[in-house]
């Protein structure tokens, strides 16, 4: 009887160290995307995954992202009778190759994975406000930075009977452009010649600029503070 003993705990404690350990958050590369392999929660627990839309928000405008600008992402899950609700979320480009840089902006909630390129839950994280649970992370982006960036994360909505079955795992994914600022140009100037003292309506068009006059010169100017300028030379 002893020796059975002996069996079951060298057996049990491992299964319980990896129950334990998964509470605690993903241990890595589990948010489906392609430099993950496309490898989910499902790789530990039972069942399928299901993509969901909207899981993913940021700060991030809609005309895009700005190289070495912090924005804040938000994952949201929700699930009818969560007991226990975990996530992880990582940033990459078009290729799968993570890209800038994610921080902690709920370090009790959350901490880092997957040698810090992702981030995951807590064992003070997983815990659901209904059927519900958020989870908020910082994002820098890269500089320079790639087109396009792809935030992939998984969600696992747990029924909190102590392993792997029964379980329900989710994906979410949004994406992001760079922001390319306006590229400004004079497209029409009527009349363009003139002969000594004209005068007149000077019409001037351009694309991707705001009108501002000075004196003695006109200027197209940007949101972002980049300027074109053309002097009105009088001969």
């Amino acid at each position: 009887m002893r020796t059975i003993y002996r069996v079951i705990s060298i057996v049990a404690v491992p299964l319980i160290f990896i129950l334990y350990s998964y509470n605690t958050g993903s241990p890595g590369g589990k948010t489906g995307s392609l430099g993950d392999g496309g490898n989910t929660c499902t790789d530990c627990h039972s069942g399928t995954s299901q993509p969901q839309t909207g899981w993913i928000t940021s700060d991030i405008p809609a005309e895009g992202f700005t190289a070495g600008e912090t924005y804040l992402l938000t994952a949201i899950g929700t699930h009818t009778g969560v007991v226990k609700f975990g996530f992880e979320i990582t940033a990459e480009d078009s290729f799968g190759s993570k890209i800038g840089i994610l921080s902690l902006a709920e370090p009790t909630r959350t901490k880092f994975t997957n040698a810090n390129k992702a981030v995951t839950h807590t064992a003070n994280g997983n815990t659901p406000t209904g059927n519900s649970n958020t989870w908020t992370v910082n994002w820098t982006a890269p500089d320079p930075a790639p087109s396009l960036v792809k935030f992939n994360a998984a969600f696992n909505a747990a029924n909190g009977n102590g392993n792997n079955s029964g379980d329900q795992i989710y994906t979410s994914l949004t994406s992001y452009n760079l922001y390319l600022p306006p590229n400004p140009q004079i497209t029409m100037v009527e009349p363009n010649h003139e002969e000594q003292g004209f005068e007149g309506e000077l019409a001037i068009s351009g694309d991707e600029t705001s009108w501002i006059s000075g004196v003695d010169e006109v200027r197209f100017e940007l949101h972002d503070d980049n300027d074109v300028f053309f002097l009105l030379l009088i001969k």
